[in-house]
């Protein structure tokens, strides 16, 4: 069976020559189809809206084709990972095919944890999935409103995502399913945070991304979010992990985020503590290294405490100016 797997998978089992800054944690492989993805989604190039006929592209990282049997096999060896995260696509048959690779790689890849991302599918899927051994499941929710699901060509609908999620956590058990929201898709922030938390309550956890720009999608044209606003959603993220209320922690100025003063005091006082707000979110194990970034910067999901220490300072002024509304 053939798949996808990332430069930066295929780099670190020796199949393919890239120097990397940080590493990935997780084997990150995705569903093949020759035509890309039959959904629409306006910012994704393996939509089929995407201009481009290149669907080795999966936001800024290449996906180069691999047969499954060859990359489980070296995955067997390899001591670097901690997961394997598959990711589907809308294809004929592409739920009987993401079962069988499943099947294929818990039956062989060394015991390591496998994370399936999924659009929405029945309940009785996902209870075939956890009974052959999936440990979590990931949902590309990516728009943070229903206005935004449907400006960006989301397939199914926003209910449909909802009720899924719902059946996702009953079938594997709180925080052990993963949405993926996208900051930049044209949301605000009151619009995000408010997602964020109503996800918390259902049990999810979130895995935030920045829009990235990709050339030949209907959306290359748009900007990147502002990291200044980005660290601010970083924040709510990981004081909503925490269990606190979002009534408690943030205000809003128009639908600006604005943290609430003795959280921003405690932030800037202890940033050391609060480090871990910014380091990529998902999955255990999930650091997808400039999956949203350029390795020239701005660093938006941070990969690992050796990549934060080094650019702390930076990271450092970029809150400060976040939560002190001192941001160009």
């Amino acid at each position: 069976m053939l798949v996808r797997a990332s430069i930066g998978t295929l780099s670190l089992l020796g199949l393919y020559d890239l120097r990397m800054d940080d590493r990935p944690l997780t084997a990150y492989l995705l569903q093949y189809s020759e035509e890309g993805c039959l959904a629409e989604c306006k910012f994704c190039p393996q939509s089929r809206l995407s201009r481009s006929a290149d669907k080795s592209m999966l936001a800024r990282v290449r996906w180069p084709p691999i047969e499954l049997e060859q990359i489980v096999d070296e995955l067997k060896g390899a001591a670097a990972f901690s997961r394997i995260c598959l990711e589907s696509v809308l294809k004929e048959g592409f739920l009987e095919e993401v079962l069988e690779a499943a099947e294929y790689i818990l039956s062989r890849a060394a015991g390591l944890p496998l994370s399936i991302a999924i659009t929405p599918v029945h309940v009785s899927y996902l209870v075939k999935l956890k009974d052959i051994g999936v440990d979590r499941i990931g949902v590309g929710l990516d728009a943070a409103s229903r206005r935004v699901f449907d400006e960006v060509k989301k397939p199914y609908s926003w209910s449909t995502y909802m009720n899924f999620i719902r059946d996702a956590v009953k079938t594997f058990g709180p925080r052990r399913v993963t949405v993926h929201l996208i900051r930049g898709l044209g949301e605000s922030e009151r619009e995000l945070v408010a997602t964020m938390a109503k996800l918390m309550r259902m049990g999810a956890e979130i895995a935030l991304f920045a829009f990235t720009p990709i050339k030949g999608t209907p959306m290359e044209r748009c900007a990147q979010p502002s990291i200044y606003s980005f660290r601010r959603i970083q924040l709510v993220r990981y004081l909503l992990s925490q269990g606190f209320e979002l009534k408690d922690i943030a205000s809003f100025r128009g639908d600006e985020v604005c943290l609430k003063g003795q959280i921003v005091e405690d932030v800037l006082r202890r940033f050391e503590e609060y480090a871990e707000a910014f380091l990529t979110s998902g999955c255990p194990g999930c650091n997808r290294p400039f999956y949203n970034e350029s390795p020239r910067g701005p660093y938006y999901n941070i990969p690992s405490r050796r990549f934060l220490s080094r650019h702390a300072d930076t990271l450092r002024e970029e809150v400060r100016k976040a939560l002190e509304g001192d941001e160009p």
